[in-house]
Order: structure tokens, then C-alpha cells, then sequence
């Protein structure tokens, strides 16, 4: 038995129960459960949404355990090409932030968990700029990566790993206000994303490391098929390993792990960011068994700076994607974490 095998087996086999599971685990180190969406108003606009709610687990050398929830929230304009962010970081003292079965909260963002198939997100609800309020309905077709929950990221060390499920095409209604507007959302569909990782609490997980990186997709197709691409960095210098996961419109689920079965690559010229000056490749080519997406962003301009609260500053945003092969279309949100500022030509 191989090494990866041994190291598989000594993992905690996670059997997920819903509704239980959408919430946080206390057991774990690292949690994200994410949210990201495409929504229509009433008067026809087209927004795109990021909420994301993280829980990290804190030790020192006495038995006292502390949690921080640091939440990102951003709205997408894809109407008028625009952009706005708010974030927000808590601790797990004086009720400013905590988790039950049914709800998770930090400040003034907050997911209510009503069933299984059932959400209700509220985000910046005392801002008259940038807030949402939306219900979310999903048919009941989780997405399960990787065997039994368990996500691989790397093969060459699988002790970076997740547990892991997916919630695509979520109906969501509602309201959002941006720039002192408020619309109506009378249509939309939302992705949500729920991973945790580590029971260690000693140090960051090994999944969070500073030098880590990865170029994240999800796309769901005009035809009804989900997918989700993963290209992960152990590090700067490292070879970039990918995965997939691709559920048919039948609901048969494939999982791409093998070396060379995904091949995922920019193409073009890479953005750089006005404000940060990093540069981003937001054009991507993904050939799978089976067909090629084309990768392209609504728009350019959807960085998040995080650094106030994860430290983190990445690229976030809506896309579309084209299959010209198999006369298919897809719409998704790409995440692009772990690039650094470019040196100017002056700089050694």
C-alpha cells in the first residue's frame, strides 16, 4: 500500500448530515462556507454576489481555545461595471460572533440555516451602501467531492485536504442595496461552498500556510451540468496540481484526480490591479475529458483586499465560459488567491 493510501486511511471518515453540517465545526481549525451568485432586479440590472464567513480556531498553551469569524462581502455591478466590498472580523466573545445548528453569525453578517434546502442570508443590513438580503432554495442535489467528502488537494502531500460539498443553483430572491440603491432581486441562482479542514489548533492549518495558492472555479452549464476546478499551489515555486469534480444533468458524479486528465491554463495577456498592482490571469482555458471551457470575466476590476481581516488580498469575480465543442455556455464565479505584487522595473 502506497503512501497516499496510508495517509487516506488514517483520516476521520466524514459522513455528512445536512442540515447539521451546513454550519461550523468546533472539533476543525479552518472553515469557510461561501456563497457567491448571479441575481436580476426588477428593473433588469445584473449583480453578482461574494459572502463568505470564516471560522479559525486559535490555541495557546493553556487550555483556552479561541475562535475568530472574519466574514468578506462584495457586490458586482455587471450591469455598470462596478464593484464594491465590505469585510468584517470578530471574536467569539461578548455575542458579536458565534455558530449554532441553525445559524452562523459575525456582526453584522449573518446565515440562517432553515433546512436542509433552505437559507437566508443578510449581509451589512445597517448600511445604506452595500447590503443584501436574500432567501435561497435549493432542489436537494448536494455535491459531494472526493471519496466520502474527503477533497485532495495535492497528491504529492495529501495531507492538504478537506472536507467538502458544494450546493449549486440555489433559486435566490430577494433585495440588495448598492450605492444608496435598493432592488428588488426577482430572479437568481446561488453556489454555495462549505470546507473545513484540520482538527490541529496548535498552528494555521496546512491548507491556509502563507505561501499556498490556488485558481478555484465553478461553473454551472446552460445544459444543467456542475463543475468545479481546482489548481493548487503547495507554494511559489511549486508545479501546480488540478482536480475536478463534474456532475452530469442526470446527477452522475465524476471526479478528476489523476495527473494530466485537466489540463487548466491562462491565456492572454494577465490584469493588473490599479489599486494593489498585482497581476491576475482571468482568462483561462480548461480542457476536460469530454470537452474545453473558454474562461472570460464579466469584468476586470472584482480584487478583494482582504488583508484587514484573513490577509489576504485575491481576485474574486463573476465569469462566463463557452464549450464551442459541445454548442454549450456556462456562468460561474473564479477565485485566484496567492499572487504577489510585480516588481517595477526599478526593483531587484
Amino acid at each position: 500500500m502506497n503512501r497516499v493510501k496510508i495517509l487516506i486511511l488514517s483520516f476521520c471518515f466524514f459522513h455528512f448530515t445536512f442540515p447539521k453540517d451546513h454550519s461550523f465545526h468546533s472539533e476543525f481549525g479552518l472553515e469557510w462556507c461561501y456563497f457567491v451568485g448571479f441575481l436580476e432586479s426588477a428593473t433588469g440590472n445584473q449583480y453578482g454576489y461574494e459572502l463568505s464567513f470564516f471560522r479559525l480556531k486559535l490555541s495557546d498553551d493553556s487550555d483556552w481555545e479561541a475562535e475568530i469569524f472574519p466574514v468578506h462581502f462584495a457586490i458586482s455591478d455587471f450591469s455598470n461595471k462596478k464593484h464594491k466590498t465590505s469585510q468584517t472580523i470578530k471574536r467569539s466573545i461578548g455575542d458579536l460572533s458565534g455558530y449554532s445548528d441553525q445559524f452562523i453569525y459575525s456582526g453584522d453578517y449573518h446565515l440562517n440555516i432553515i433546512s436542509k434546502d433552505k437559507f437566508h442570508l443578510t449581509a451589512g443590513s445597517k448600511s445604506k451602501n452595500l447590503s443584501i438580503d436574500l432567501d435561497l432554495k435549493g432542489s436537494g442535489k448536494i455535491l459531494v467531492h472526493g471519496k466520502d467528502g474527503i477533497s485532495i488537494k495535492s497528491n504529492r502531500n495529501p495531507n492538504i485536504f478537506s472536507y467538502y460539498y458544494s450546493y449549486p443553483r440555489l433559486i435566490t430572491t430577494g433585495h440588495l442595496v448598492l450605492n444608496g440603491k435598493q432592488e428588488t432581486i426577482v430572479s437568481g441562482t446561488s453556489w454555495m461552498d462549505h470546507e473545513w479542514s484540520e482538527k490541529k489548533s496548535k498552528s494555521l492549518p496546512t491548507l491556509a500556510t502563507g505561501e499556498t495558492g490556488w485558481d478555484w472555479i465553478c461553473l454551472s452549464d446552460s445544459l444543467g451540468g456542475d463543475y468545479v476546478f481546482f489548481r493548487f499551489r503547495e507554494s511559489n515555486s511549486a508545479f501546480p496540481e488540478i482536480f475536478g469534480t463534474y456532475r452530469n444533468p442526470e446527477g452522475k458524479t465524476t471526479y478528476w484526480k489523476e495527473p494530466g486528465q485537466i489540463q487548466m491554463e491562462p491565456i492572454g495577456h494577465y490584469w493588473k490591479s490599479p489599486v494593489t498592482k498585482i497581476e491576475y490571469p482571468l482568462h483561462w482555458k480548461i480542457k476536460f475529458p469530454g470537452g474545453e471551457w473558454k474562461v472570460s470575466p464579466i469584468f476586470n476590476e472584482q480584487e478583494f483586499d482582504g488583508s484587514k481581516t484573513t490577509s489576504t488580498i485575491y481576485w474574486e469575480g463573476g465569469v462566463e465560459a463557452e464549450d464551442l465543442s459541445q454548442k454549450k455556455s456556462a456562468k460561474g464565479y473564479l477565485e485566484l488567491k496567492g499572487y504577489k505584487k510585480s516588481k517595477d522595473w526599478w526593483e531587484f
